[in-house]
């Protein structure tokens, strides 16, 4: 098993399984996992109990995870209670009001232009009572929140550099890539330099959400705010003076945030 897939199929899927089974229970219950990708983490899930897992996207990823999941645990057929569906990126979801019993967002929200049309869409697609795991890693203002360690290694570069300089220094990175990122279908699937170009192309269009502004979306979404787990850096990395006097601490020293919201 490589270790992408690893950390996706066992670390994510039970992470996800943890956090809803506290406030609901999952035996047989309809999952909904909001922006999927490849589809490993749903694959994972679906084999933790619920009785459906449905996964969304934009991007038909998970159109490889038959093969993915052949070569990593010899699985000659999806299970039965798994299945994806491709959506459009207005937000909008071809199911039924109150469809799932459960949803999740594994990090997916930093990249959305719209937060308050998904939270309204996952709150729709949620039966009353219904629960909603949103997990955020890494935002925006941590170390490494641009999403280009692998290829701009320098921890808060892309607030100490112009997005010019850093995207320069991220375009110039020779292939580094360690063995979790071999297993990233966006690796495989391209050359280095096209690589490189989709990461760069999703660094400039993140949408810089901070924990503040995601509790505000989710305090005005309609639903409640049930548990909020933010993750603070490793003690390492201390920020340098001249972003320490420009953001706040807290956005600069939090790495990840888990959410959990009730309809």
């Amino acid at each position: 098993m490589d270790s992408w897939f690893e950390v996706h199929f066992e670390h994510a899927a039970r992470m996800v399984h943890g956090f809803l089974a506290e406030r609901l229970p999952l035996a047989g219950a309809r999952v909904l996992d909001f922006g999927c990708g490849d589809g490993i983490t749903a694959l994972g899930l679906s084999r933790l109990g619920p009785g459906r897992v449905v996964g969304v996207d934009i991007n038909p990823s998970f159109r490889h995870l038959p093969a993915l999941a052949a070569a990593n645990c010899g699985l000659e057929a999806l299970p039965p209670n798994l299945s994806f569906v491709r959506v459009a990126g207005d937000c909008r979801l071809p199911f039924a009001e109150g469809a799932f019993d459960a949803a999740y967002s594994w990090s997916v929200f930093e990249h959305l232009r719209d937060v308050p049309a998904a939270l309204a869409a996952l709150r729709r697609a949620l039966r009353p009572g219904g629960h909603c795991l949103i997990q955020i890693d890494p935002l925006y203002y941590s170390p490494f929140g641009s999403h280009l360690r692998r290829l701009a290694p320098r921890p808060w570069g892309h607030l100490l550099e112009s997005t010019a300089a850093f995207t320069a220094r991220a375009e110039a990175a020779e292939d580094g890539a360690d063995e979790t990122d071999k297993g990233d279908l966006l690796y495989v699937k391209n050359d280095f330099a096209g690589f490189k170009k989709h990461l760069i192309e999703q660094f400039l269009d993140l949408n810089r959400l901070t924990v503040r502004q995601l509790l505000y979306f989710a305090q005005t979404s309609g639903m409640a705010v049930l548990s909020v787990l933010p993750v603070r850096v490793s003690a390492e990395f201390v920020p340098p003076p001249e972003i320490a006097c420009a953001y706040p601490a807290d956005d600069l020293l939090t790495s990840t945030i888990y959410l959990v919201l009730r309809k």
